[in-house]
């Protein structure tokens, strides 16, 4: 399945800041799925590598998990963005606008 260029732009974002977590695959899927992730571990691998779609919700968990770890470890690696700007600021890696 294609992604569409916002998902695509998405997923090499968090792929590029996921380096900088030091988690692995397993450990990046356990906080994702803390975080209330509904994807399987084969999923999250196929979304980051290009080859499957994940609906917005789930790539912004996804995205959350990678920047809390980064916080986490105060590092200063630029933050996995959000599937949309969250409002008030243009920054990326800030928490996704939560309107209904």
């Amino acid at each position: 399945m294609a992604l569409s260029n916002d998902e695509s732009e998405q997923r090499r974002g968090i792929a590029a800041s996921l380096p900088y977590t030091g988690l692995n695959l397993d450990e990046l899927w356990l906080k994702y799925f803390t975080l209330g992730g509904q994807a399987g571990e084969l999923e999250v691998e196929a979304y980051l590598h290009g080859a499957m779609s994940l609906p917005d919700l789930q790539r912004d968990i996804l995205a959350h998990a990678v920047n809390e770890r980064l916080n986490a470890l105060d590092s200063p690696a630029p933050r996995a963005p959000y599937s949309r700007p969250a409002t008030g600021t243009a920054e990326e890696g800030t928490e996704p606008d939560q309107r209904p």
